[in-house]
């Protein structure tokens, strides 16, 4: 439990400010009974158009599209997470024990009858032990996860609840456990109820998706062994980097001599979510399939995050594999945490179901509106030979969009290995040789001095305005290169870096606007743009109402930001920031929230 609580405070801690959800759309927040535990754990509306919502407690309430006329439909179950309605009368639920169908057979609108479709998976009383969905293939076939258990022998305890065989044997070192079958692993049920695993490697797919073209996605969360979260294609019988699901399979775990060598046996993510840039703890994978009705995002996919963070992602096949761009949608200051179910609703607006588990605040159900404005946005980046194309939503301010210096491009990429996340490593700007514009100032083709397989390539344009004035509401983004277009592909080393470590540079005199940066990249989703805090680490990360917090000593400040606090949900930063950046964002905090001491410094 503390492995998990500390994940999700990291994850809350290094988030990327990005301005409020841009203009264009607009957030609501949808009344739900006073009867109903607004714990929102599943999403989806009927082929009629109501909207059914799960709960964490058990329930399933639904009302029409509106969101009014709301009653309960169901009731007695244990964590749903996953829901698909077929009609007024008959709902498939996920949830821990089995694949459940409920049917309201004499049509009071209360479901009588729950028939089990398949419970082939095991379980304990162990509390991490979610079992997500729920999809359907284009064969019919029920598409799930489900998550490992939470390691340590105090979270055994419970063993007497035991469904299937309890294995506590580990695998290879890792943290979170695959107690009994099937964890981490996704799979599929026929319409018969037969199971079917079908990919395994995860330490928590939080979230399943199926593309319209009927393949299966989710995303998996930052762990042991998972440096950080992504959006995962599930290809069968492939293996995705969590070792532990390993002893489930046929003969038991395939036997790997070093970690390096299993680092090469992977499937890597299609999409890597940089952690803290794009959150820490998604959920699940929705497709924008409105047709235009929820702006020009079509065919693109949310995610939404534990952190107060909605994102999209584009897609591409290269080489006959999916990679592609992650961009921030919106992190306005209205979003709730815990967003971690979504669905769209027939008239193209994006409902988000948001469920903290007690490790934020905020429980409920909001929505995204599109109005109807263009927003001023990056549509999609997409690979080409010698750089990337980046196609925007609305024409640029030609001549500035011509300017390399609009540009800055980076990469990164992060170590496979047994520990908890990773930091970035092998972490280089990119040199830009040639800016082309065209399709009516819409599109930027960036020519990069080198390409290379493997890495994170980093964009920020945070100056480059559109063709009426108007600057991006999210200069950044971040494209996956697994690949390249001429089939080049990463070999490792994973579990190293490739590049010598730099030197250490003496540090110069510190710089406020480049710790500003710093500020906006990794503190500021629990310390808040005003230094008032938020979220679930709101008391401890205020530097405004409690002025003890900035009465230390820059040495003890340093300290704290470097080795963390634990028990106030501050984590560490030694191993991500370089001492400079440390330096730099202490003074930045001086300068914003205590103006006096840094007069005097």
């Amino acid at each position: 439990m503390i492995a998990m609580a500390k994940k999700l405070v990291l994850a809350a801690c290094l988030a990327l400010l990005v301005p409020n959800v841009h203009a264009g759309y607009r957030l609501e927040t949808v009344t739900l009974p006073a009867a109903m535990s607004p714990e929102v754990s599943a999403v989806a509306f009927s082929p009629e158009g109501d909207l059914y919502v799960a709960n964490r407690s058990g329930d399933i309430w639904t009302a029409d599209r509106t969101g009014r006329n709301w009653r309960r439909f169901a009731s007695g179950l244990h964590e749903p997470l996953g829901l698909l309605v077929d009609s007024a009368r008959v709902a498939y639920v996920v949830h821990r024990p089995e694949l459940v169908r409920l049917e309201d057979t004499n049509g009071d609108g209360v479901v009588d009858t729950f028939t089990t479709i398949n419970d082939h998976w095991g379980i304990t009383g162990n509390y991490h032990e979610f079992a997500y969905g729920l999809r359907r293939d284009k064969e019919g076939n029920f598409v799930g996860s489900l998550g490992l258990d939470s390691g340590g022998e105090q979270e055994f305890r419970y063993v007497g609840l035991t469904r299937g065989p309890i294995v506590k044997d580990k695998v290879r070192n890792e943290q979170q456990w695959s107690l009994v079958p099937y964890r981490g692993w996704s799979f599929k049920v026929t319409p018969a109820g037969e199971f079917i695993p079908w990919s395994y490697g995860f330490r928590q797919p939080s979230g399943i998706g199926v593309s319209p073209d009927g393949e299966i996605f989710s995303s998996d969360n930052q762990g042991d062994w998972v440096a950080s979260s992504g959006l995962i294609h599930h290809q069968k019988d492939h293996f995705y980097g969590h070792p532990s699901a390993m002893k489930w399979l046929p003969g038991g775990p395939t036997p790997f001599a070093s970690a390096e060598e299993m680092g090469r046996a992977r499937t890597p993510p299609a999409v890597i979510l940089a952690h803290g840039a794009l959150g820490g703890s998604p959920g699940e994978p929705v497709w924008d399939l409105s047709g235009g009705k929820f702006g020009p995002f079509g065919g693109q996919i949310f995610i939404g995050d534990f952190s107060k963070l909605v994102s999209r992602i584009v897609l591409e096949k290269i080489d006959g594999e999916y990679q592609g761009a992650a961009f921030p949608f919106s992190r306005d200051p209205a979003l709730r945490q815990g967003n971690l179910r979504m669905a769209f609703s027939p008239d193209g607006v994006l409902y988000v179901g948001q469920t903290s588990r007690g490790w934020g605040t905020g429980d409920g159900l909001q929505r995204f509106v599109w109005d109807g404005k263009p927003p001023v946005e990056i549509h999609s980046i997409r690979l080409l030979d010698r750089g990337f194309a980046l196609e925007f939503t609305v024409p640029l301010n030609a001549a500035d969009a011509a300017k390399a210096e609009k540009y800055r491009v980076k990469r990164f990429r992060y170590y496979y290995h047994e520990k908890y996340g990773s930091p970035r490593i092998d972490e280089a700007p990119v040199p830009i040789t040639s800016v082309l514009v065209s399709n009516g100032d819409r599109r930027v083709e960036l020519t990069l001095k080198e390409m290379k397989p493997g890495f994170v390539y980093e964009f920020q344009m945070e100056s480059l305005a559109s063709a009426s004035g108007e600057f991006l509401k999210n200069p950044t983004g971040f494209y996956t290169a697994n690949r390249l277009r001429n089939g080049e592909r990463f070999t490792g080393p994973f579990t190293q870096p490739i590049m010598a470590p730099a030197e250490a540079a003496e540090v110069r005199g510190v710089d406020v606007e480049a710790g500003k940066l710093v500020y906006r990249t990794y503190c500021v989703a629990c310390h808040q743009e005003d230094g008032r805090g938020g979220g679930a680490v709101a008391a401890a990360a205020n530097f405004v109402s409690d002025r003890t917090r900035l009465g230390k000593s820059d040495a003890e400040l340093l300290r704290t930001i470097r080795t963390g606090k634990l028990e106030t949900g501050m984590p560490p930063f030694g191993a991500v920031l370089a001492d400079q950046q440390i330096q730099d964002v202490l003074a930045y905090v001086r300068d914003a929230f205590d103006p006096q001491r840094a007069r005097g410094r």
